[in-house]
């Protein structure tokens, strides 16, 4: 590595030829002179040839090339399907109260408002098409034509 002086002698040019390079590379870029063009030639256009193109037509496929087996293509038959809307299911008002008496036994009693009426339903019972499946102390779980929610208790 160069050392004292040295150093400062070597690259003290190289870093001044560096920076005047960078400085007339800049000036000459905005620099407002157009570079002058001493002859001018004739530019001579000439058409360019087209080829028609070929027309060919795709033949149907009769065997397959590596195998050698026949080719039948399967044929689609669509039948177009139908979707049945089926009416959407309209639960009745239901409320539920509480548990009236036993608790977590088997024959507690559970007092439920169904489309406004105060009903008494044990546990497998149905009223109005409501039948209570499981019951708790904040909740029930009902089936009404096949469809099962839960509601909690009303405060």
């Amino acid at each position: 590595m160069l050392k004292g002086k040295k150093a400062l002698y070597v690259l003290l040019p190289v870093v001044a030829f560096v920076w005047g390079a960078i400085i007339f590379q800049v000036i000459g870029a905005f620099s407002d002179e157009d570079p002058v063009i001493n002859s001018a030639k004739e530019v001579t256009v000439t058409p360019v040839e087209t080829k028609e193109r070929e027309k060919f037509t795709i033949n149907t496929i009769e065997r397959d090339p590596f195998l050698g087996t026949l080719y039948k293509p399967k044929k689609k038959v669509s039948t177009p399907r139908l979707k049945v809307k089926k009416p959407e299911l309209v639960w009745p008002s239901i409320i539920y109260k509480g548990v009236v008496s036993g608790g977590q036994s088997t024959n507690a009693i559970y007092l439920v408002s169904i489309n406004g009426t105060d009903q008494l339903i044990q546990l497998k019972q149905t009223i109005a098409e409501v039948t209570l499946l499981r019951g708790k102390s904040n909740s029930i779980r009902v089936k009404y034509k096949g469809k099962i929610k839960d509601f909690k208790i009303a405060n």
